[in-house]
């Protein structure tokens, strides 16, 4: 195969085609493909907003079924869009920075609003002790 890449597989006997078979097999699992494939596009779904990504994320049937006795099946089968948005979620809260609050400044902030109060009152009384 590696002197003559164009070669067919038919030409080859079924003994190496097994053998072949079996060490490419070892090497990568043909089986989680379509599960790739089907997390991949229920991802689509969801991110391009159509109604059956939003139906899929919230764990409820898209194609007309019943959800009063037999939804936990599409709740279980949504579980890929659901764990995928919850991981987005987790990545953005930690890209998030939490605001800190300077209770010193907001005491200082209060403290000379009501001063300006009472110094306008007694301006005021000064005024119209004068007049």
């Amino acid at each position: 195969m590696k002197k003559n890449p164009n070669t067919l597989f038919s030409f080859y006997h079924k003994d190496i085609l097994r053998s072949l078979n079996i060490l490419l097999s070892q090497i990568s699992s043909v089986n989680n493909q379509t599960l790739d494939l089907v997390r991949l596009n229920l991802v689509r779904l969801y991110l391009i907003k159509t109604y059956r990504g939003r139906a899929q994320a919230f764990g409820k049937p898209a194609r007309g079924q019943r959800t009063w006795s037999n939804a936990w099946t599409a709740y279980n089968s949504n579980r890929v869009i659901r764990n995928f948005i919850a991981g987005v979620q987790k990545i953005m809260r930690k890209d998030a920075k939490d605001e800190k609050i300077d209770y010193k400044r907001l005491k200082k902030k209060f403290k000379k609003k009501s001063s300006n109060l009472v110094s306008a009152k007694k301006a005021k009384k000064l005024v119209t002790i004068w007049f």
